[in-house]
């Protein structure tokens, strides 16, 4: 190949890239009930077309969906069609995903009710970021959390995100936990009971504060697909 056709085929590769730019597989989930869902648009920033629409369920399994992106940053709305990103009735938010594609879970966290506006966590759904076997814990709180699993200790700053692997378990092959939070310099406690084993299944657990109760929340999703 000489350099005149090399350079034809690196500038069709090119143009390629920039036409059609990254991959993603995409789920959704929200810690609402039909809020923002059951389906959202997603558009590219700017207000472009359409690129897909998503189910937003409140569990996890294989449903999502694939999009074939321009860019990273994402806008989402309630509606079809571009005028939606410019009205704040269809609104619910933005998010920017990894550069380089993949597969991600997008998190919904209504921010009131009524409203479809939520805040969206993305999270990197590949097998290397979250394992077989882990409990990924997503401290969305306001207030350092510490989490007991048979007498081990996690602790969690507020906005903290990281996995626990291969976490301890006891012959019932579960975990014994404790969960507390600090409110006011004291830790109170917000949660006890058992987390079974993940075994080769992940479990996505999400901590919130509780305006109610001053301390914190946290809900588990356990992902029954087979990770990426």
């Amino acid at each position: 190949m000489n350099a005149r056709s090399f350079a034809a085929v690196a500038a069709a590769l090119f143009s390629a890239t920039v036409a059609y730019g990254q991959e993603y597989q995409v789920r959704g989930i929200t810690l609402g009930q039909d809020n923002p869902g059951p389906e959202v648009h997603i558009h590219q920033d700017g207000g472009a077309p359409d690129a897909g629409v998503l189910e937003v369920k409140s569990f996890l399994n294989e449903d999502g969906v694939a999009l074939k992106l321009k860019g990273p940053k994402l806008v989402i709305t309630t509606q079809a069609g571009a005028a939606s990103v410019k009205d704040p009735a269809q609104l619910i938010g933005s998010c920017t995903l990894p550069a380089k594609g993949g597969t991600v879970i997008l998190l919904f966290v209504p921010e009131k009710a009524g409203s479809p506006t939520s805040k969206i966590l993305v999270i990197d759904d590949s097998k290397k970021a979250f394992p077989p076997g882990s409990f990924k814990i997503a401290n969305l709180s306001s207030l350092p959390v510490k989490l007991e699993l048979e007498k081990k200790e996690f602790a969690f700053k507020p906005g903290e995100i990281r996995n626990i692997e291969n976490p301890p378990v006891n012959e019932a092959q579960s975990s014994a936990l404790k969960g507390t939070c600090e409110v006011a310099g004291q830790w109170e406690l917000f949660s006890s009971g058992a987390w079974p084993n993940p075994g080769g299944k992940r479990v996505l657990q999400v901590i919130t504060d509780n305006p109610e109760t001053k301390l914190v929340d946290i809900r588990g999703f356990r992902d029954v697909a087979t990770p990426p």
